[in-house]
């Protein structure tokens, strides 16, 4: 019989013809081989290929073996690592309550080493793991982006992981695993952060003519940015109704406030950074007032904490389409998965949800609207003076000085939510004590402005003037700052926030000519010590009078070593208070029209669109334009929300 000798030249299999009139090149079957070239040159050869062999073993953190059912559910290949990246879903594993085991494992070709990612066996159910595979559902997208594996099933949200980190084992077959800590999707901020307006020493007023709200955001540990949180009312309480006939304008629509109080929470235990946002009312430029590292800021998780908003700097800016951003376009299932244009894809993906309540019934939109108008009332409180005593001069204690207390009687006024005292008071110098001769030149019409927004119902003057509210707001010995410093760097009165450090701000620095002159040191009603006081609140339990005594300023010729001190007490030369009704009177416009819509929302920020009802619509006349309007929305208990949905808006 002949023989045949062939080449493969042409690298082809050919199963349609019969051998001996093969084409010249081509070859009719081959098994465990390979057409390639060699390193020095593009011929074509033939080389044999390897069959399965086995490279790892794998086992649980016991060492327990996995189950003769244990399968493969999903891969991808790091050919530039030289390193497999599987899934592995146990169905039959014989450790836990579960009876299952999911693992996220690699295996690096160089180097032999096996890397367990995540190892998943009871989310704390009994039922299922946190990574929850199902062998029904194959992972169909795979991909890997620098550090980060995302994957999709069409079973579980799309998820991901950093491959250079550690994720927690589990302890006592329990998993550790955080189940958000491996979603593609990032929570938001649930709510607005609070903001409360109020009035301090500083002369620039740069919320004066500006509607400014304020949001935040969250940095999680991979560098990605949470969407933003909902957006604060404005920071605006507008001074009383003044209609100018000239302008036709309501000159009151000024703030009478220059700072805002930003309360805002630090997140879970993901985030590791905040940015605080704000925007004006007139664009949607959204501004970054500050970027906040947590661990360097030194914030536990879920913490409230505040920021003091008050002056015009530059900040860094966002994009605007950024304000449109409410979640995360992250579906709720993706069957396909890809990367385009360095940006991730989901195919044949659900989001959204129907709107069926718990009971499996649609959602009833039958919640109703009331157009609310209240008259804004101011009422001029009686004020007046009285004599306080003062130890702050170890030689002069027990010293009376006249008219240093100012007090405002509240009468019958009612203490409610929402309403809101100011008290004006100017203060000049009234005597000397100590090391003389006195300074030549004394503090003379300093004007300070006291500001309280009522947050909640008082039955009593007394329970108001002693309430921490009231209290933080003047000043205590731990929200106060010093007069002065020798320390680089460390705030002073100029930077606080209460009533106290507004007076000792606006006081004079310096009084009298060289080579007599002083330097103002700290402030106080009784001795110098190395705890900072405020002015004092004086009421009784049976009155509706409270009353307020200024500091005397201690001034001294050097700050770090004096050898001249003396001290400057005040009088009240003018005071005006006044209380107001509706504290922060913000109307809707009058001779308009409104439509309120509701809109739910899951934990993630998932909205709906604005559901409608039929009674949803109130017209403001033009007639209630000095009154305070609102519309109250109300829902009937037959309103049941969507059983996913955990608030509206």
């Amino acid at each position: 019989m002949a023989n045949f000798t062939r080449n493969f030249l042409a690298g082809r299999m050919n199963k349609i013809v019969d051998q001996r009139v093969l084409p010249e090149g081509e070859y009719v079957d081959a098994m465990n081989v390979r057409m390639g070239s060699t390193e020095m040159a593009e011929v074509g050869v033939v080389t044999n290929t390897k069959g399965n062999l086995s490279l790892t073993a794998l086992a649980y953190i016991d060492g327990t073996p996995l189950s003769t059912s244990a399968r493969c559910i999903g891969a991808i290949e790091d050919s530039a690592n030289e390193t497999i990246y599987w899934f592995v879903h146990d169905p039959a594993f014989t450790v836990g309550a579960t009876g299952k085991l999911d693992l996220v494992v690699s295996f690096n070709i160089l180097t032999s080493i096996l890397t367990y990612h995540i190892i998943s066996i009871n989310d704390g159910s009994n039922i299922s793991t946190v990574l929850n595979f199902n062998p029904t559902y194959l992972i169909t997208g795979v991909n890997l982006i620098d550090n980060l594996l995302f994957w999709t099933d069409d079973y579980n949200p799309p998820r991901n992981i950093n491959i250079d980190r550690n994720y927690p084992n589990p302890v006592a077959n329990l998993d550790v695993l955080n189940y958000e800590s491996i979603l593609v999707i990032k929570k938001p901020p649930i709510e607005s952060p609070q903001v409360s307006p109020i009035t301090t020493s500083g002369q620039q007023n740069f919320l004066e003519t500006r509607f400014i709200c304020f949001a935040y955001r969250y940095k999680y540990i991979d560098g990605e940015y949470s969407a933003t949180s909902q957006w604060s009312a404005p920071a605006f309480v507008p001074n009383q109704f003044q209609f100018s006939v000239n302008s036709m304008l309501n000159e009151g629509m000024t703030n009478f406030c220059n700072t805002a109080i930003i309360n805002y929470n630090t997140g879970g235990p993901l985030v590791v950074g905040i940015d605080l946002l704000f925007k004006q009312s007139e664009n949607n430029v959204i501004k970054i007032i500050q970027k906040i590292d947590k661990a360097e800021a030194g914030f536990a998780n879920n913490q409230i904490v505040q920021y003091s908003f008050n002056n015009s700097k530059i900040f860094t800016v966002l994009n605007e389409a950024e304000i449109l951003r409410l979640y995360d376009n992250v579906p709720r299932f993706a069957k396909a998965q890809t990367i385009m244009g360095n940006r991730l894809m989901y195919g044949n993906y659900v989001e959204g949800y129907d709107l069926i309540d718990k009971n499996g019934q649609p959602t009833k939109i039958e919640y109703s609207t009331t157009l609310i108008t209240e008259v804004i009332g101011n009422a001029e409180l009686v004020d007046g003076k009285q004599s306080g005593i003062y130890n702050i001069d170890p030689a002069s204690t027990g010293l009376s000085i006249a008219d240093c207390v100012v007090t405002f009687d509240l009468g019958t006024s009612a203490l409610v939510e929402g309403a809101a005292i100011s008290l004006d008071v100017t203060i000049s110098h009234k005597q000397w004590s100590g090391y003389t001769p006195f300074p030549d030149e004394v503090t003379d019409g300093v004007s300070v402005v006291l500001s309280f927004l009522l947050t909640q119902n008082y039955t009593s003057v007394y329970q108001l003037a002693t309430s921490p509210q009231f209290e933080n707001a003047v000043g205590t010995a731990l929200n106060i700052l010093p007069v002065s410093t020798t320390i680089i760097g460390q705030d002073t009165s100029c930077n606080g926030i209460t009533f106290t450090d507004s007076v000792n701000c606006l006081l004079p620095n310096n009084l009298g000519l060289a080579p007599n002159t002083f330097i103002k040191k700290a402030s106080g009603i009784n001795a110098i010590t190395a705890t900072l006081q405020p002015i004092k609140i004086i009421t009784t339990p049976a009155s509706t009078v409270i009353g307020l005594q200024f500091l005397a300023m201690q001034y001294v010729d050097n700050i770090t070593t004096p050898t001249k001190t003396c001290y400057e007490y005040y009088q009240v030369t003018y005071a005006s208070a006044v209380f107001q009704e509706i504290a922060s009177p913000r109307s809707l416009h009058s001779n308009r029209g409104y439509e309120v819509g509701l809109v739910y929302m899951d934990e993630f920020n998932r909205a709906t669109t604005a559901l409608v009802s039929t009674n949803n619509a109130e017209f403001v006349p033009c007639g209630y334009a000095p009154n305070k309007n609102s519309i109250q929305a109300v829902i009937p208990p037959t309103q049941r929300a969507p059983a996913w949905a955990t608030r509206y808006t």
